[in-house]
């Protein structure tokens, strides 16, 4: 009997819907709402109406507004409105759905309250025109005692108070009528998320209520702020839902107020750690065998979030320099677990799907942790894995996850190794044929994501390949893709050349609809390349010729056995691309002339090839053809194609298109009314080179990976070995010979007090004029880059890079102020996969040095060969000038072949003013003691001294620190002995060489502890501003930090 009850209570709201829906049409549907509406009225004017005939016919009103007819309810606010002062639950639910679905609507007709007619001109209108009516009935029912009417309070604020901030109109200010009303409310809602008697239920409901109330009401928690240390306190409730449902409301708090960022994130970290590491987490909250997968994704989120907010003025508010260790520690464990975790086999869906959630989070918050290479390599062999589910939402998140990480880590670990770069091509080659069109999309974005200057000629061959067999939505996307590639990492300007004309040629046609696959910014861009590189001319108006000359599809043409059987049928002629015919209308009717004089290339053969196509291609296009018509009439007004060109003028002008009427109309007069030609000779000029500042056209058109994707200002001029390199200015002969003349008068005693008082303003006025470039450097060094830079800080000799196909030992020879640095390059490749290093090229040798009176000059004195079997040698020459700061040292850019891969190395070496310093003459304690107080006296601490204090990961003592010194070329003053317990103390002293100048220089390491892990390094010098130089260098050397 009691499961008959329900239908029992509502049986005439059933059966009033039975009846309707049985309607033969709509007038009899009208007629039978009308009928209903009429008893409606009858009913509510009866004062006798209890709660429950009152609640039934609210329904059926609820019913009739949504099924299409809110202008026929008016009367049914009134009757909702007491429901909500009603002490049953039921009743009082009723009202608060009826007031909350009758008022959902921009024009309302109240024969309420206030027995009137209003429509809204505003969502804040609306807004506050529901809150005066029930702002009331809310601030009862939120200060009940009855946890369930808190909760539909709550629960109505939240849903119905909820906007999207866009614009200032909507937003609630102190200013406004109602802002009291408002206040009341949020401070209501605040209570009774902080409240310690609120049950975890009304403290979830709250919190999303809080949030929809701040959204609308913000200044509130801006005034307000010492709400907020409560607020954030929700991340440490014991219950999960609280925790859940505070995190939006807390992303939002931090936005407004950023500054608490930092005081957040060990509790997260903390309640993080404690779910993945140490496994805690309540029974009711295990979805299957994995712990809160809801909350540890939602937590991930958070984090990740905090590291991408930024400050008003753009700068990243969380870093990881900010944090703490043991957040930091907590976090990178919770990361590693978590890729642990979905890189082990899971059974059952459920754990899967839970598992490759929270893995997805978590790789894309291991950048931020500067997680390590291995890390990173395990999150993406992971991602990897899940790519081939046969779940579409779980390869969509995968792809996504893995642009993330490749991009924000800068990693090459998808292109480290042939191996690794075949697999994850293989797997994203066959994802772009992926039944889904967004996975579709994702694989391409990935791709682009993972091009580097290594594979980029695989990738955008595999992407020509695809192309013709592409989903028409996806090939504009396609297309811009590849262009932006080939224009950013291409080395030879005949490929990218071919690339580009082969893209126009296959993408240059259009749907059944006639809209084009290829939109203009890719053909325009190729031009703008063109124009700007005068090399390319020529050789884009040959390869041009030879596309439009080609008159069969090569698929059609059979083969020799064919022929032997039977005669192949007819090739059929390609279609024509009309972005390759714009391309060429451009190019050969600015630079056709420059291949005149090659009889199958002449003007005659261009003009033909562009007369046959011209009725063949659409309007836009042929407007273009009539101007390079023109121009070939006015460069070559003596050939034979000049009277068709007259005659096509002359046709054109009876188009019935507006614009190639006018332009024919316009070139008709300018080549008639003079004879020979000197009219349009004096309008047609040459065009003039495009702005190489302007961005790229194509960037705006990457789509949502270029907000992942770091992509840089876009070069107008195609890479290649003929780019030009930073000028080195010479130094001037006669400032060298004064130099020279100077140095010799302090060059026997560096130390003594003359040499000191001169130099201290010789470097005072030298260095307030430095000024270097490396602000504006913006070249990506290679990975592992820093390994070899930090080797040749410690040593004369070693090995500065080495990977799979390449190693570069290096021997650094000291004569002063000149080093010459002998580079060997071996041939790895030989003994990996016995392949030869082909076309090996240094491609720049960039200086950072100020352009203006450098700090020191470059000379590659021998030059490797070019084809690497064994190994072969390049000598670089440097002549330090004056003092070099630690920013200037210069980058090695080199490119090679190697098993028909291109590879380039852009490697940083040191050249500081450190590796000039040779041993001093001093012998004596009391001698060092005596120039040290000289320095102090005549320069003073600000100019003649620099402090650092530096924690090392490792133990040193004396023995250890007097043979780095001694091997950076300082001589050994005095030392501590290891066999005592006292403090590390070394003295030291050294002699810096430069072309302007020589500089004593005195070195005191101290230990500040008893285990030889804190060191205090302080350098006196008779250079101002030198000490600074040298101790910065020096403590770079011990901690291998930047």
């Amino acid at each position: 009997m009691s499961k008959s009850q329900p239908k029992s209570q509502m049986k005439g709201l059933t059966q009033f819907i039975v009846d309707l829906r049985n309607s033969k049409d709509q007038d009899e549907e009208d007629k039978k709402i009308n009928l209903e509406i009429n008893n409606i009225k009858t009913k509510f004017n009866n004062s006798n109406l209890n709660g429950y005939q009152r609640k039934k016919y609210v329904c059926k009103l609820i019913y009739i507004y949504l099924i299409g007819n809110p202008n026929l309810v008016d009367f049914g606010l009134k009757e909702s409105f007491q429901l909500l002062q009603s002490n049953i639950f039921s009743e009082k639910k009723l009202g608060y759905i009826a007031v909350a679905t009758l008022l959902d609507n921009e024009k309302i007709l109240i024969n309420g309250k206030n027995q009137k007619s209003k429509k809204f001109t505003s969502s804040k209108q609306r807004l506050n025109y529901i809150l005066e009516n029930i702002h009331t009935d809310l601030v009862r029912d939120l200060q009940s005692n009855n946890e369930e009417f808190n909760c539909l309070a709550i629960q109505f604020i939240a849903s119905v108070f909820t906007i999207n901030a866009d614009s200032d109109n909507t937003i609630i200010k102190e200013s406004d009528e109602n802002s009291h009303l408002w206040l009341e409310l949020v401070d209501m809602v605040y209570a009774s998320v902080t409240s310690p008697i609120s049950s975890p239920i009304v403290k979830s409901k709250a919190s999303i209520a809080l949030k929809s109330l701040l959204k609308l009401y913000p200044q509130v928690i801006i005034t307000n702020n010492n709400w907020i240390p409560r607020l954030l306190k929700l991340i440490d409730d014991k219950d999960y839902s609280t925790i859940i449902s505070s995190i939006p409301l807390l992303q939002f708090i931090l936005s407004l107020e950023p500054q608490y960022v930092k005081s957040v994130m060990p509790s997260i970290a903390s309640q993080l750690s404690q779910i993945v590491i140490e496994g805690k987490c309540p029974e009711p909250y295990f979805y299957y065998d994995s712990p809160a997968p809801w909350l540890i994704v939602k937590l991930l989120q958070l984090v990740e979030q905090l590291f991408l907010l930024v400050d008003q003025q753009g700068s990243q508010v969380l870093t990881i320099d900010k944090l703490d260790d043991n957040t930091i520690n907590q976090l990178r464990q919770v990361v590693a677990k978590s890729i642990q975790n979905a890189s082990q086999p899971i059974k059952g869906l459920p754990n899967r799907n839970s598992q490759s959630s929270i893995l997805f989070q978590a790789v894309s918050l291991a950048v931020f942790l500067e997680a390590s290479p291995e890390a990173i390599s395990g999150a993406m062999n992971a991602l990897l894995m899940l790519l081939t589910s046969n779940e579409t939402n779980t390869r969509y998140l995968s792809l996504d996850a893995l642009i993330k990480l490749t991009a924000r880590s800068n990693s090459n670990y998808l292109s480290s190794s042939k191996d690794n770069f075949d697999k994850a091509l293989n797997i994203i080659m066959k994802l772009l044929r992926d039944k889904d069109i967004s996975v579709r999309r994702k694989a391409l974005d990935l791709l682009y994501t993972i091009c580097n200057f290594e594979n980029y000629n695989i990738i955008i061959s595999k992407l020509l390949d695809y192309f013709p067999n592409a989903d028409f939505l996806l090939k504009s996307e396609l297309a811009i893709k590849i262009a932006v590639m080939a224009e950013k990492f291409a080395t030879d300007s005949t490929w990218y050349v071919t690339t580009m004309l082969k893209l126009l040629s296959i993408g240059g046609g259009s749907n059944s609809n006639g809209v084009g696959f290829m939109s203009n910014e890719v053909w325009e861009r190729i031009v703008q390349i063109v124009v700007n590189n005068e090399s390319l001319q020529k050789k884009t108006c040959k390869l041009l010729i030879n596309l439009l000359r080609r008159p069969f599809d090569q698929r059609n043409v059979a083969s020799p056995s064919q022929h032997q059987q039977q005669q192949p049928p007819p090739p059929q002629a390609l279609p024509l691309s009309e972005s390759l015919i714009k391309v060429a209308a451009f190019v050969l009717g600015e630079f056709g002339d420059q291949i005149n004089d090659i009889e199958d290339l002449n003007v005659i053969v261009q003009f033909q090839l562009l007369f046959d196509a011209y009725f063949k291609v659409s309007l836009l296009t042929r407007a273009m053809l009539l101007s390079t018509f023109l121009k070939f009439l006015v460069k070559f007004p003596n050939e034979s194609f000049v009277p068709d060109i007259v005659d096509l003028f002359e046709i054109e002008t009876q188009s019935i298109d507006l614009e190639i009427q006018t332009r024919a109309y316009e070139y008709l007069k300018l080549v008639t009314l003079q004879s020979d030609f000197k009219l349009a000779q004096n309008v047609i000029k040459p065009f003039p080179a495009f702005n190489n500042k302007v961005e790229n056209p194509l960037m705006n058109r990457l789509g949502s990976v270029s907000r992942i994707v770091g992509v840089h200002r876009s070069r107008s001029l195609v890479m290649a070995k003929n780019i030009k390199s930073k000028p080195v200015s010479r130094a001037i002969p006669e400032e060298e010979e004064e130099v020279e003349e100077f140095n010799t008068t302090i060059e026997n005693d560096p130390f003594n007090e003359k040499s000191a008082t001169a130099a201290a303003t010789t470097t005072t006025t030298t260095t307030t004029t430095t000024n270097n470039n490396n602000g504006s450097h913006s070249l990506k060094l290679s990975p592992n880059w820093y390994a070899g830079y930090h080797r040749m800080l410690h040593f004369d000799a070693g090995i500065f890079y080495e990977d799979q196909l390449i190693k570069i030992t290096y021997r650094i020879m000291k004569n002063t102020n000149e080093l010459t640095i002998k580079f060997t390059i071996i041939n790895n490749a030989r003994k990996n996969i016995n392949k030869d290093i082909t076309g090996f090229t240094i491609l720049n040798l960039e200086s950072l040095a100020n352009i203006q009176d450098p700090n020191y000059t470059l000379h590659i004195q021998t030059l490797p060969e070019s084809t690497i079997k064994d190994k072969t040698q390049m000598e670089i020459y440097i002549k330090v000038r004056n003092i070099i700061e630690n920013n200037e040292s210069p980058v090695l850019s080199m490119t090679y072949m190697c098993g028909g891969s291109f590879n380039q190395l852009n490697l940083k070496f040191p050249v500081l003013l450190l590796k000039t310093i040779t041993p001093t003459t001093l012998s004596t304690f009391e001698e060092f003691n005596k120039r040290w107080n000289q320095i102090g006296q005549l320069l003073g601490i600000e100019q003649g001294q620099f402090i650092h204090k530096v924690i090392l990961t490792h133990r040193y003592n004396s023995s250890n620190i007097s043979r780095l010194l001694s091997r950076v070329g300082l001589a050994i003053i005095k030392t501590t002995d290891d066999t005592l317990n006292g403090p590390i103390y070394v003295a030291s002293a050294g002699i810096l060489h430069t072309q302007k100048s020589n500089y004593g220089v005195l070195i005191t390491i101290r230990g500040t502890d008893e285990i030889g892990k804190e060191l205090q390094i302080v350098v006196r010098c008779t250079g101002g501003g030198v000490a600074e130089v040298i101790c910065s260098t020096l403590k770079e050397i011990f901690t291998g930090k930047f």
